[in-house]
């Protein structure tokens, strides 16, 4: 291994001493270490997920849950080996930024320290929940689309998909991006792929208890806009400006925003969303470049988190690889905003969050900023793609001229 990934596993390290030790960083008042612990004592006592008790999460959650459980599941105990697993799980996100910095023309090493900055920016929220596995599977599907193993990289998504769902979202960018490359045959070899990992699977939790199964489907579609989304602050936004009264209550382990705009607002954002996924998909075909692709998968989950019902801060830190990127590439303007996002994501929670729910008028301001700074990272993101593409042209005429066609 190169000197440059160790220096960032050991600045990494320092990180995770920092986000386990030292005050704001370290700030675990708010977690779901609690409910995992529950889990993992469950499936260790031998209860299966879905038949023998719920959970929220899709299939592929609980093995890593029970594998932080095998030292204990006291809390303490707990606490520690799942800090343990998270450590291992971010090493492997700044593994891969740095090996798709150089598969996309960016520089590895700006790659490789950028993230493993990430627990200055994250928190204590990069330990205490799991979506580092799901971040560094589609890091590595994507690297395997970069270097033409498109079907295993496809199904990787599929596995990220069953971990925790918003890896999908980056399936469609990949379809598009190889049917762009001319690639038809492996795209729906690898649609293929994709859809065997996530029926299998889904199937074998359906069979063990399909009102199980349900119930967490139900959990999801039933639950009410999320506090810190996007559309649960446009609806606080409004009962602010006198239109409708707002009401937030605890549920699905949250609080939720219920206003008589808000089913409109879900309507608005996931349509926003979709169209974003499909703008994204486009800038994929038409320019064939891996920048491109990662670019825009990344993108694609940025989306998914700002634009969705349920904006977790823990979701935040699905936006670390493509600040990272982003730095790789020079593209600092995105960078920074993203920086920015995740700072102000770690001023709120957890330690305002409570004063938010209350109605906090300063909390209110700053989430309302941290989300308009999401969508700013996406507008942001749109116009790299753009220069991606002109860039691409402009190369392809240089070297039209060159050979003499033009």
């Amino acid at each position: 291994m190169r000197r440059d990934a160790w220096v960032a596993i050991c600045l990494l390290g320092a990180g995770w001493v920092l986000i386990l030790q030292v005050m704001p960083w370290s700030d675990e008042r708010i977690n779901d270490l609690g409910v995992y612990r529950v889990y993992a004592d469950q499936m260790l006592a031998g209860n299966l997920p879905y038949r023998d008790f719920f959970i929220e999460y899709p299939p592929l959650s609980a093995p890593l849950l029970w594998l932080a459980g095998l030292p204990g599941t006291d809390y303490d105990v707990y606490r520690v080996s799942f800090a343990v697993l998270t450590f291992v799980l971010g090493v492997g996100v700044v593994l891969l930024c740095g090996e798709l910095a150089g598969q996309t023309g960016g520089a590895r090493r700006r790659a490789l320290y950028a993230a493993a900055l990430m627990p200055v920016v994250g928190g204590a929220m990069l330990r205490t929940h799991f979506d580092l596995a799901p971040i560094a599977i589609t890091l590595g599907a994507l690297w395997l689309l970069c270097v033409e193993r498109p079907r295993s990289g496809l199904a990787l998504l599929g596995v990220g998909t069953l971990v925790k769902g918003f890896p999908l979202v980056a399936v469609p960018v990949a379809l598009a991006w190889l049917v762009g490359r001319g690639l038809r045959r492996d795209a729906w070899q690898g649609a293929a792929a994709c859809g065997a990992v996530v029926v299998a699977v889904s199937g074998v939790a359906f069979a063990l208890s399909p009102d199980g199964a349900l119930d967490a489907v139900d959990y999801h579609l039933g639950r009410p806009l999320q506090i810190e989304s996007a559309p649960a602050v446009a609806a606080l936004g409004l009962d602010r400006l006198g239109i409708g009264d707002s009401d937030v209550r605890s549920s699905h382990g949250s609080e939720g925003v219920h206003h008589p705009a808000a089913g409109a607002l879900e309507i608005f954002f996931t349509l926003a969303l979709l169209a974003a996924i499909a703008a994204l998909a486009f800038a994929a075909a038409r320019d064939g470049s891996t920048r491109t692709l990662v670019l825009a998968s990344l993108t694609a989950v940025a989306a998914f988190a700002v634009l969705g019902k349920v904006l977790s801060p823990q979701f935040m830190t699905w936006v670390i690889p493509l600040g990272a990127l982003a730095f790789a590439w020079r593209l600092h303007a995105l960078a920074t905003a993203l920086v920015m996002a995740l700072v102000l994501t770690l001023v709120e929670f957890p330690a305002h969050y409570f004063d938010y729910v209350h109605g906090d008028r300063a909390v209110m301001l700053l989430v309302a900023a941290r989300d308009a700074v999401l969508l700013a990272c996406l507008a942001l993101a749109f116009v790299a793609l753009h220069r991606c593409r002109e860039e691409q042209l402009l190369d392809r005429r240089r070297a039209a001229v060159a050979a003499g066609v033009d």
